[in-house]
This record gives structure tokens, C-alpha cells and sequence, in this order.
């Protein structure tokens, strides 16, 4: 098969499914690394594509799961909201980045606290528990994510100080925090630049993962929590960083 022919079933695939590998091309075609980089060079000339690290993506897609779809009692997502709540103080000022883990750490947090947040469910949590005082940033919802994004919700943020910013996390690579929209790699900044420390909630899963779009880099996090030890790469960073680790993990 030529350079051209694989070029065209590439272009297919990623159109498809919304991303293709470094490692999927090598193996699909029994090409070098070379050839497959070469490949994805190519590709990126496409406007719709866009090269990351490790592999090719569809510009502006939302490869994530609506929130709407996402499990709200996922076992794990319960567990790393446990081990992130018991970390945090009374009368801490908290930023609370929206998604599941998110909600379930809100519906953990029995001691007193301030939560500043752009999360509709977060609100929905914490109103009516008389130790959690609430502020709700402004800005435009998102409907995919349930996340109130935007200028103005960072405008605000940036108005505010807190002692801790806890954010969920979709992909972590060297080049540190990606998401899938540049809304919420600005919020996501943001909240860790107003933030004394910097909590970062993530499954094993999205270790070495990597979206279109850069936010936080390693030196903005402070600690992470995940369900299992992260891959050594994570952990050689984590190390040169000097970043917290807690891992929650059952059966470590």
C-alpha cells in the first residue's frame, strides 16, 4: 500500500472515530515509526485534522461522553472523591471544576467550607447543607459537558482567591493538562492560578492521553489523585515535580 492509500483510509478512520495512534498506524500497516510520523505530518495539512502528541485527532471534535451519559455512581469516581475530601480542611475556600467525580466530592463534604464553582450539579449538591457557603460563576452552559464556561466565568474567577482549586482531569501527558475545548482549558487555568494548591482528579485511564487543547502545565499541579499507580512516565514527572501522589486503589 502507498503513502497516499494509507493517507486516505487514515483520514476515514479519524473522521470516524475521532482519533488515530501513533502505535495504531504502526501496526495497522507494519510501518516504522518514521513512516507513521511522516503520515501524520501529511494528515495535519487537513484542516479538520489536528496532530497532538503520539497521534492525529479530528479538530473540534468532543470525543468525551455528554455528561448527561456518564455514570453518576461510578464505584471509582466515589473512591477518588473520598480521597480527595478527606485532604481538605474547615472553612477551606474551594474551586470545584464541574463533572462526576466532582459531584460526588460535593455530596462527600461534611466539614465547613466556601465552594466557588461552574458546575450546575456542584450547586445542586451543596445547596440546602448549611456548613457549605455557595458562589456560582456566570457565564454560558455548555450542554455537553454541564460546565459553565467562558470570558466571563474566568473574568470571575479571577476576582476570587482560594486555598484549594480541585479539577477534574480528561487527559494527562508531558505536556501536562488537555481538554477538548479551549473554554475549559481556560477555566481549568485559571481556577489553578487563583489557588494556593492544586488538585488534580484522574482515572489510570487517562494517563498518556492527550486533547487539542493545553491548560494546566506540571508545575501548576500541587497533588493527584488516582485509582492505580500511574505509568512510569507519569511518575518520573510527578517526581521531578514533586507532586503529591494519592493513589486510592482497593487492592494496593
Amino acid at each position: 500500500m502507498t503513502q497516499d492509500e494509507r493517507l486516505i483510509e487514515l483520514e476515514q478512520r479519524i473522521k470516524r472515530q475521532g482519533k488515530v495512534t501513533l502505535e495504531e498506524i504502526c501496526q495497522q500497516y507494519g510501518i516504522s515509526t518514521d513512516s507513521a510520523r511522516r503520515d501524520l505530518v501529511r494528515l495535519s495539512h487537513n484542516p479538520q485534522i489536528m496532530r497532538i502528541r503520539g497521534g492525529a485527532i479530528l479538530a473540534e471534535t468532543r470525543v468525551g461522553v455528554p455528561f448527561v451519559n456518564r455514570p453518576q455512581f461510578d464505584e471509582t469516581k466515589q473512591r477518588l472523591a473520598q480521597g480527595a475530601v478527606q485532604a481538605i480542611a474547615s472553612n477551606e475556600i474551594l474551586f470545584i471544576d464541574a463533572g462526576t467525580t466532582s459531584v460526588a466530592l460535593a455530596r462527600q463534604l461534611i466539614l465547613p467550607a466556601t465552594v466557588i464553582t461552574n458546575s450546575p450539579e456542584v450547586l445542586n449538591e451543596a445547596i440546602g447543607k448549611p456548613h457549605i457557603a455557595i458562589t456560582v460563576l456566570g457565564g454560558s452552559l455548555d450542554a455537553h459537558s454541564h460546565a459553565i464556561l467562558g470570558s466571563t466565568t474566568v473574568a470571575q474567577i479571577r476576582q476570587y482567591h482560594a486555598d484549594r482549586a480541585i479539577i477534574g482531569v480528561s487527559a494527562l501527558s508531558a505536556a501536562g493538562i488537555t481538554t477538548e475545548t479551549e473554554a475549559d482549558a481556560q477555566l481549568k487555568l485559571a481556577m489553578a492560578q487563583q489557588a494556593r494548591k492544586v488538585v488534580c482528579i484522574t482515572a489510570f485511564e487517562k494517563f498518556n492521553t492527550q486533547l487539542m487543547h493545553q491548560s494546566c502545565g506540571w508545575a501548576d499541579i500541587d497533588q493527584i489523585v488516582t485509582d492505580r499507580t500511574p505509568p512510569q512516565t507519569i511518575l518520573a514527572l510527578i517526581e521531578r515535580f514533586e507532586i503529591e501522589l494519592l493513589v486510592v486503589d482497593r487492592n494496593r
